[in-house]
């Protein structure tokens, strides 16, 4: 892996938690919220840090087993479903840097793919006053498979007219980076967001930013 290389690309594609957003608290308070309706024990914010990346189901599937399991899985779904909806913008926000490496690559086609159902990252994007910056946004239902299934990739390529030679997928985790592999892009990978360096760094990307405003940088 060379940190100091720059990738060439007409398409930026962005994960959406823990590379273009910083969305934890506001995850963590809907996880709680949604384990005390069910009558179970909070889980610390770390470890539901560590669950982020998935989805929906995986997520509350692993923080409902952390706090005692049981039977309550589809219930512990729908409340979380609501909770999250209404809280999603407390306190998220782009990660410092973000804003400024958007508005640097507004000359190039730029997508987002999420693992987050599709009204929640449509519904952050515009809260935030950057949906109009994309020419495409998926989430994690806008297909029948989620990453690390190369699909979503190859919709948005197949959208935005450009090769997968000439495309990059951007992402904070092992499932980001092992997707755009799958879908044959260049892979760069983030060290600010959610996942540990280790995980980044065992996935392999074509590059590895630690700030956003190295990503000014790393794309020509």
């Amino acid at each position: 892996m060379n940190r100091m290389k720059t990738i060439d690309a007409k398409l930026i594609i962005w994960d959406l938690d823990g590379t273009l957003i910083d969305s934890k608290r506001d995850i963590a308070f809907a996880v709680n919220e949604t384990l005390e309706r069910i009558d179970h024990p909070p889980i610390s914010e770390e470890e539901i840090y560590s669950y982020v990346g998935n989805g929906v189901r995986p997520l509350i599937e692993r923080a409902v087993a952390a706090s005692g399991g049981g039977n309550s899985l589809d219930t512990a779904i729908k409340h979380f479903q609501k909770i999250y909806l209404a809280h999603l913008l407390d306190t998220t926000i782009l990660f410092d840097g973000i804003l400024d490496v958007l508005r640097h690559f507004e000359n190039k086609k730029m997508a987002v793919a999420s693992n987050k159902p599709y009204l929640y990252v449509t519904k952050i994007l515009e809260g935030l006053h950057v949906a109009d910056l994309f020419m495409s946004v998926k989430g994690g239902d806008s297909l029948p498979t989620r990453k690390p299934d190369p699909e979503m990739i190859k919709v948005i390529l197949h959208e935005a007219g450009v090769g997968p030679e000439n495309a990059v997928f951007v992402g904070d985790s092992a499932v980001d980076i092992q997707t755009g592999k799958n879908a044959g892009v260049h892979t760069i990978g983030v060290s600010y967001g959610f996942r540990p360096l280790t995980e980044l760094m065992k996935s392999a990307p074509d590059l590895l930013i630690p700030t956003p405003l190295d990503l000014k940088h790393a794309i020509r």
